[in-house]
């Protein structure tokens, strides 16, 4: 940055700098090679925004032109847009010899935000007599100084070669390794008579909820073996599926560090040549065992070039991919300190104990020993997580990464090497049904190297019969993918979400979205009832079949649809069983969601006329369509307000929420707040590609329910708002108690009015409450149990 600018910044530090722009006569030479750079100082105490807007027609609407954001960290930046990324929130990519502009400007207005300068850079080669091709379909993005190398190239040949850009649903992509071609049975590379030292990148980075899975690979060079790969699926599963769940986070982390280097998936290799063509020919298992991203060839006397590339590619991660500053540090003082020593809990409830957990400097893998609450001859059954230190995107689609801890792991934790983070140890104890009251005293131990923590803990069970939660609250599920994938994990993969289930009825869910077949045949009915059966078997109040109507609709169209949906409602209504909610209907106020939705209505109203239908609403624009609906899933684009929720719950209809980002509020005092009828949060399971790499997807993972080896482990790990909301299903019983007692008992009436008081009726107030108040809450209405 120029001296007189950043000069300028600390005398004026509310300046925001005008917006920049490149008008079409500086857009001339554009290339798919072509990198927009931008530059900037973000002086202001919290992070910033910087869209990028590019048109390729005069005056285009939002859904014509490109638009890219950047979340900006503060401090100074520097960003490398591909100018082949540029697409349209449709995916169309921007005609780059048409372009008439493109602008920069701050997203917000942040006191300190400037922005200083924009260019278009062409770049050079890499060297002389290095040879360089980034693979992937026509037009995709190519990094610098590499040629692009598509389908059509007589370099590439191969019976099933496709090309594919995984980056059309990416925020920020790397360009050599986010696109290529699969399918390849040879490389033909022209290279000059002499020694070579060649590099292939091989890893295709998947997108939604797919990742590919070669098991079998090799690679030759005119004829000679210089590669050879094979895994089984356990292996491929613990080895590349979970490779990065046991990646150690700290303050030094980079996204290059842990998302973009993945020196695994390239291979080098020497090669000679005699001034003809060098043939490298690819096998395996399938044609995503035969995909290449990117080449690199060089002379074996020059392997420099490589760690050069490296260290350009570092930077473009650093830059595109920052990571925000900490703001928790060790003490480097190992300590276990329990944040309330005695919870009171009743009957037929979980007791969550937070503790937190430092090692310090000691070395080695702590081991905590766990002494299960007890008295006299009465144990309570306790378990524990540790949270494990993540990078994950601030919000759903941005480029900033931040650490959090809200991954809580089961089982062994790992070594300690240097000065450890702090952590958090949750220790759960089930609390059963008819548990004789009194206080049940345990203990956690955590021995180290010449050091042991113990923190005590009593859990004090209340002489109390709390009413059951009879709305649903819980979550979508899906099964874990990575088992469908392999012929002979399969079953594996049913076992899995039995398991789910079990646990998420276990820490008191009401409510699921569970993984249904499409019952489009015999055999995927059967698989429908066998899973509607299990449910009914654990217990879950209510369910809703996301996905099912909506995809038979497309496969043999709504009439064919309705109609087995209509024969599903009679054989349940036979033996007495409970439908589920068909949504038919996501988000129809979106472009394009229209259509399929009204003629799904149409064809269900007048040929299952007993099936009851649901639908997401997240606009104002979708109230036109509640008539269609007996349940609506509503959030805070739709309104959630108390008022609002009564006004749609009109004519008979449900109201759930969904999605709500203060889940132990939503699942708990705000459901209870504005009387919905239910909650639902996305999503159990849903990992873009790799479950534990923030970065390849258009938006970040969500999953509540982690992906494991072991389909059934002793407890899975989770996100932390599995937690919020059991505590959220407690502190909802807990009112319910309340409101019993406050049928006969004047103090717990004055107690019900006050607390209905307090608890805010609009979601943008109790969307602040934290986790203090809420157990205040509890804690006041508990006072009447003692």
């Amino acid at each position: 940055m120029k001296p007189w600018i950043l000069t300028l910044l600390l005398l004026c530090p509310s300046l925001v700098m005008a917006n920049l722009r490149l008008d079409s006569t500086e857009l001339q030479d554009i290339s798919e090679t072509s990198m927009l750079v931008i530059s900037g100082n973000n002086l202001s105490k919290t992070d910033a925004i910087a869209v990028i807007r590019a048109d390729d027609t005069k005056n285009p609407g939002y859904a014509d032109r490109a638009n890219i954001e950047r979340v900006i960290p503060p401090g100074e930046f520097n960003l490398e847009v591909p100018f082949a990324s540029l697409r349209t929130p449709e995916g169309r990519r921007l005609d780059l010899q048409g372009l008439e502009q493109i602008i920069v400007f701050a997203g917000r207005a942040e006191r300190g935000f400037a922005l200083t300068s924009i260019k278009a850079v062409t770049p050079k080669p890499l060297g002389k007599n290095i040879f360089a091709w980034d693979l992937g379909p026509e037009g995709s993005a190519i990094w610098p100084g590499f040629q692009p190398l598509s389908p059509g190239s007589p370099l590439v040949t191969g019976r099933s070669v496709h090309a594919l850009d995984r980056s059309t649903r990416m925020q920020a992509a790397d360009a050599l390794t986010f696109d290529g071609i699969r399918g390849i049975d040879n490389l033909t590379l022209p290279l000059p008579a002499g020694e070579w030292q060649i590099t292939l990148w091989l890893r295709d980075a998947g997108e939604w909820e797919f990742l590919p899975h070669p098991l079998e690979r090799q690679i030759q060079v005119d004829g000679k073996t210089v590669y050879r790969q094979r895994l089984s699926p356990k292996d491929w599963i613990e080895n590349v599926y979970l490779g990065l769940r046991d990646v150690t986070v700290s303050p030094e982390s980079s996204s290059w560090d842990h998302f973009g280097a993945r020196k695994s998936d390239r291979v080098t290799f020497s090669a000679s040549s005699n001034g003809n063509p060098v043939k490298i020919t690819l096998k395996g298992d399938s044609p995503d065992a035969q995909f290449v991203s990117g080449v690199l060839a060089t002379p074996a006397d020059n392997p420099l070039i490589l760690e050069m590339l490296t260290r350009q590619r570092k930077l473009w991660w650093d830059r595109n991919w920052p990571v925000a500053a900490w703001k928790k540090w060790p003490t480097g003082q190992p300590r276990l300190q329990v944040q309330n020593e005695t919870i009171s809990a009743a009957p037929g409830t979980p007791v969550l104990f937070t503790m937190a957990f430092e090692q310090g400097n000691l070395p080695g893998a702590p081991m905590v020993l766990l002494r299960q609450p007890s008295q006299e001859q009465q144990t309570l059954s306790a378990s524990w997580h540790w949270s494990q230190w993540q990078l994950t995107r601030t919000h759903l689609s941005s480029t900033l990464l931040a650490p959090n801890d809200d991954y809580l792991r089961h089982g062994l934790m790992p070594e300690n090497q240097g000065v450890a983070l702090p952590r958090r140890l949750m220790v759960r104890v089930d609390v059963p049904d008819n548990q004789p009251p009194g206080d049940y005293r345990g203990e956690v131990q955590v021995m180290m190297q010449g050091k042991v923590l113990k923190a005590p803990f009593t859990v004090s069970v209340l002489d109390v019969t709390l009413p059951p939660l009879t709305k649903p609250v819980g979550i979508y599920l899906e099964k874990q993918v990575q088992f469908g994938w392999f012929k002979d994990l399969a079953p594996i993969g049913d076992m899995a979400m039995i398991c789910d289930l079990k646990f998420l009825r276990k820490i008191g869910l009401t409510g699921i979205s569970p993984p249904y077949s499409t019952p489009h045949n015999q055999e995927t009915q059967k698989e429908f009832d066998s899973l509607s059966d299990n449910l009914n078997v654990l217990g879950f109040s209510s369910v809703m079949a996301y996905a099912p109507a909506k995809r038979l609709s497309q496969s043999i169209g709504t009439g064919n649809a309705a109609n087995v949906v209509a024969d599903i409602e009679a054989r349940y209504k036979q033996r007495l069983q409970p439908t589920p909610y068909w949504s038919i209907a996501d988000e129809p106020s979106n472009p394009g969601n229209v259509d399929l939705f009204k003629e799904m209505y149409r064809s269900f109203s007048m040929l299952a006329p007993d099936a009851k239908l649901a639908g997401h609403l997240n606009s104002d624009h979708d109230k036109a369509y509640l008539p269609m609906f007996d349940l609506v899933l509503v959030n805070d684009g739709f309104g959630i307000d108390a008022d609002q929720v009564k006004e749609t719950q009109k004519d008979d209809r449900e109201v759930w929420l969904y999605n709500l980002s203060n889940a132990r509020a939503a699942s708990g005092y705000y459901l209870w707040r504005t009387g919905a009828d239910g909650f639902l949060k996305w999503h159990g399971r849903m990992p873009t590609a790799d479950p534990f790499d923030p970065t390849d997807g258009r938006e970040f993972d969500v999953q509540m329910l982690y992906p494991s080896v072991n389909p059934c482990p002793e407890e899975p790990d989770i996100h932390n708002d599995l937690y919020d909301m059991m505590n959220g299903i407690v502190d909802y019983r807990w009112l319910l108690w309340l409101e019993q007692q406050a049928q006969s008992d004047p103090n717990a009436r004055q107690l019900l009015a006050e607390i209905k008081n307090d608890i805010p009726d609009r979601w943008e107030e109790m969307e602040k409450a934290n986790s203090r108040t809420m157990e205040n809450w509890r804690e006041k209405i508990m006072g009447l149990a003692r």
